[in-house]
């Protein structure tokens, strides 16, 4: 293990250039040049008055997909962790953890995952997307499947996709295209088994950027917020054949990923929408509730995934802030707090285990914990790595950040501790993906290279 902080101190870079951004990050990353209606604490011991959170322990998260992979975005229970059963700490002997294998792709924000001991992304080259799979082990190309494509990003120089991350359930995987072209590929040789095009069905509007909803698995259907109408902004559909079996809200599409939970042994699908947070049930669409959620700004876009920790939900937005949110047990909510200082995601998304919140914070670029139960920031680390995204095994945190560069901090809720500081790039910047990890190796990538990286020792 290297512990280097006692020997390294860093300063803020600031950052004068606007960077592409990943399927929400776009407008956003505009934001932080704007006049803020969300203000920075004044410094890491600036903290508001909250009103305490009882937290109540209960089976929150339905654990989908395979365990040993990261078959999915944000990993197999959707949070960014390892499950704690086959949890790894995350360290390197060298400045920098050993790269096993690189592989050129394409453009897109699409996530690589993990599933059959294969690497699969989801990228752009000229005039077609490509799904590839990759040994994990030795970076060698399995199949790919190849379609055509003619979507142009509106709002250049931002990418013009593919943007949704694939989803692996059993030897089915699901891609989507920038299009709307939602596809079901075999995992062991990548032919196609069905395909169908919900943008053009519903009429989806064209969104700012491509179409980037990634898929939500519950059982035998999937759940989709393809922003269509009437009535159609949230579907679910049989994961066999794709045929739709419930529309529900008029909502628009977001960039974040359906949620599902179990809280007072009621089920529940929380979406954050483009417009407002919904809550609904995830067998039949019926709506529990929804409420405005969103920027202020009409060209920004919603992007972080909501958290569920015990009966608390949390929904996080550019310029509407965090909100906390308590389930009640007739499946209506009441409202805890409101946070527009202590931590607010932009894209990035967020991590809550053991009572304590771990992200980016949109302004300031740090990665902070935060205390659930008060509110209070316990603390934050500029680090330069600019925003990023990260995963969690065991008490080690692996932060990837649109500077190319990784770090690692322990998961330490009373204080800083920076276990690895950043390397060099490893990526050329912006790198906004997703991590993916499994066997102690984590997949990385920008719009130029995957990136396969040996993490344990």
């Amino acid at each position: 293990m290297n512990n280097r902080s006692a020997r390294s101190s860093f300063s803020l870079i600031l950052y004068t250039f606007l960077a592409v951004s990943s399927g929400a990050v776009a407008a956003l990353w505009f934001g932080a040049f704007t006049p803020l209606l969300i203000v920075n604490p004044e410094g890491a011991d600036s903290l508001r008055e909250f009103a305490p959170i009882e937290l109540k322990i209960s089976e929150t998260q339905d654990q989908q997909g395979t365990i040993q992979e990261w078959p999915q975005l944000f990993g197999p229970l959707s949070n960014s962790t390892q499950p704690d059963s086959i949890a790894q700490q995350i360290s390197w002997a060298g400045a920098q953890p050993d790269v096993i294998w690189r592989k050129e792709i394409g453009s897109g924000y699409s996530s690589p995952v993990i599933a059959g001991g294969q690497a699969i992304v989801l990228h752009r080259v000229d005039d077609e997307e490509i799904a590839a799979a990759y040994d994990l082990k030795t970076g060698n190309l399995n199949w790919e499947f190849r379609y055509p494509t003619q979507y142009i990003c509106p709002n250049p120089p931002h990418s013009s996709g593919p943007y949704s991350t694939p989803l692996v359930d059993g030897n089915s995987v699901y891609i989507q295209s920038a299009e709307g072209v939602l596809r079901c590929l075999t995992l062991n040789d990548g032919k196609l088994v069905w395909e169908k095009n919900y943008s053009q069905d519903y009429d989806v509007p064209e969104n700012v950027f491509a179409v980037g909803h990634t898929p939500t698995l519950d059982g035998d259907r999937l759940i989709l917020n393809v922003g269509g109408k009437p009535d159609a902004g949230i579907i679910a559909i049989d994961k066999q054949n794709g045929d739709v079996l419930w529309t529900a809200t008029d909502f628009g599409a977001s960039y974040a990923k359906p949620v599902l939970a179990t809280i007072h042994d009621k089920r529940f699908c929380f979406v954050l929408t483009a417009e407002e947070a919904v809550a609904l049930n995830p067998e039949n669409g019926e709506v529990y509730w929804n409420f405005p959620f969103k920027a202020i700004a009409e060209d920004f876009v919603n992007a972080t995934t909501p958290v569920v920790f015990g009966d608390v939900v949390i929904f996080t937005a550019y310029q509407a802030g965090t909100i906390y949110l308590r389930i009640q047990p007739d499946g209506q909510f009441e409202e805890l707090r409101r946070d527009k200082r202590t931590l607010v995601s932009q894209f990035n998304p967020l991590t809550c285990l053991d009572g304590k919140l771990y992200g980016w914070h949109f302004s300031d670029k740090s990665f902070r914990c935060v205390d659930l139960a008060s509110g209070q920031l316990q603390w934050r680390w500029v680090s330069g790595l600019g925003r990023g995204t990260h995963l969690i095994s065991g008490d080690s945190i692996f932060l990837i950040g649109e500077s190319g560069k990784v770090a690692v901090v322990k998961r330490n809720p009373e204080e800083l501790e920076i276990l690895e500081v950043p390397t060099e790039p490893i990526l050329k910047e912006p790198a906004f993906s997703a991590p993916a990890m499994s066997a102690g190796m984590i997949l990385i990538r920008n719009e130029e290279e995957l990136v396969c990286l040996k993490v344990v020792e």
